[in-house]
């Protein structure tokens, strides 16, 4: 293999190394080996020449080692932070821990090793003071907010706990809009702030910000989900459903409020009303079907819990006339959503149909190119995909629309959804809950497009604008 410079090392080593090897292991369990192209204090960028479908921003991978010159430079906890497409295979930046570090890489302690420190600070680990300041007034904030609501949750300790409990629920119905208003407001400056921070300089930046920050956040469920993925990805069914159920949770008052707040946030609210308009394609399109004489079959890629789908069945006599294939490559969001959904099926009396298949973006992709062509067990009236292209490479999107479009029925509909940072929120997300997104504005949902359905294809936004949907309608 090529040369590769290993710069910034745990306090700044420098070494040319040959022989630099990456290997991954995905909670899939797929084995990934790749080159080396930068290492630094907190994160990697390496390549692997093999397109690997499966793999996704925001992802934890479950193995990650790094050695150069048949030594182990870093074994520990990774990150996917972001995936670049090449001619030649795929770009990978993880972010990484410093427990991972194979201590005989240190510098020598004493004076050289206190210089080669001092030398990189001054360099490259300063984090202006802007930016400094905003972080430390979100803190002071927090941490006085956190020390208030304390000696509050030790009052209402104090009450007969069916009276405390409703007095709690009053107190956050009350308080909880104005924490919203009063972080929200700290929180715009930390966006401006991180905005300006020089792509390099970012691991430095959020090292900072998540010291001083992460706490007061990851003490709510959701953050602690977010950040710590046990399911191996951010996004998972489970903070699906705290997103659908937006409601203050988690172990002590303070993170209850925290909770509910990150549940408020623009991307959360965007979420929400995608279900709404996934909703609402469900009942169009299974109408228009049934209107021909026909059951509606409806294929959804990456399903978590298939909130859409159950609100459907509840709300609607239509999802009696559809049958739904719903993929997803996890086992255990297939084993809830299945369960969820046939609960609800038996308690509306309805009749639709619910077939879960555990099948990843790879594997689904494989087998489409398996087969000459489509059969009929193949074709559906409406393919959608929502929550999952926010994680794939152009290359991946493509090949996935030019799917659903071969396997979507004449006059049927495609819909994809992907996020785009229209408001401000980017920053944060990804400096303290470590939840990396690729986002797409209009033009990005465009050039996922097959060319030759653009004349039949519209971009469209929820009302928060952070959700766009592709959709394309089939010619009869």
């Amino acid at each position: 293999m090529k040369m590769c410079a290993v710069a910034g090392w745990q306090f700044g080593q420098m070494k040319n190394v040959k022989d630099s090897v990456v290997e991954a292991t995905t909670k899939a369990g797929e084995r990934i080996e790749g080159e080396l192209v930068r290492l630094g204090r907190f994160d990697a960028v390496w390549t692997t020449s093999r397109c690997f479908e499966s793999l996704r921003t925001s992802e934890a991978l479950a193995t990650f080692k790094i050695t150069a010159e048949k030594r182990l430079l870093y074994e520990g906890r990774a990150s996917i932070r972001k995936l670049v497409d090449m001619d030649t295979g795929l770009l990978c930046e993880v972010t990484l821990d410093e427990q991972g570090v194979n201590v005989e890489m240190l510098p020598p302690v004493g004076v050289e090793g206190l210089e080669t420190f001092y030398r990189q600070w001054t360099e490259t680990c300063q984090v202006d003071a802007s930016f400094k300041l905003a972080v430390a007034d979100m803190a002071a904030l927090l941490g006085n907010l956190q020390s208030w609501m304390n000696l509050a949750e030790v009052a209402l300790r104090a009450l007969d706990p069916a009276e405390a409990q409703a007095r709690e629920q009053s107190f956050l119905a009350h308080v909880l809009p104005r924490v919203i208003a009063s972080v929200y407001s700290a929180h715009q400056v930390f966006e401006e702030q991180a905005a300006r921070v020089r792509p390099e300089l970012r691991p430095f930046y959020q090292r900072h910000a998540a010291l001083q920050l992460g706490d007061y956040f990851r003490c709510a469920p959701f953050g602690y989900r977010t950040f710590h993925k046990p399911l191996g990805y951010a996004g998972d069914y489970e903070m699906m459903n705290m997103v659908h159920r937006n409601a203050p949770e988690g172990g002590s008052l303070f993170a209850r409020a925290m909770h509910g707040l990150l549940v408020s946030q623009w991307p959360a609210q965007s979420v929400r009303n995608r279900i709404a308009h996934l909703g609402e394609l469900l009942m169009e399109e299974t109408a228009r079907v049934v209107r021909a004489g026909r059951r509606a079959r409806v294929l959804n890629l990456g399903c978590g819990p298939a909130r859409e789908v159950e609100l459907f069945m509840q709300r609607s006599a239509l999802s009696d006339h559809a049958d739904f294939v719903l993929l997803d490559f996890n086992e255990e969001t297939l084993n809830y959503t299945r369960q969820r959904l046939e609960s609800v099926r038996r308690a509306s009396g309805r009749r639709t149909g619910i077939e879960t298949r555990q099948m990843s973006v790879h594997q689904v992709l494989r087998a489409a190119m398996a087969k000459t062509k489509p059969g009929a067990a193949d074709m559906y009236d409406l393919t959608y995909c929502a929550g999952l292209f926010d994680y794939l490479t152009d290359s991946t999107c493509r090949a996935i629309v030019k799917l659903f479009c071969q396997q979507t029925n004449p006059g049927g509909l495609t819909a994809i959804a992907n996020m785009f940072d229209a408001k401000p929120f980017r920053h944060f997300i990804e400096f303290i809950l470590d939840w990396n997104l690729i986002y797409r504005d209009t033009r990005g949902m465009w050039a996922i497009c097959p060319p030759e359905a653009v004349a039949r294809t519209q971009v469209i936004a929820e009302p928060t604008g952070v959700n766009l949907f592709l959709q394309i309608r089939q010619t009869d």
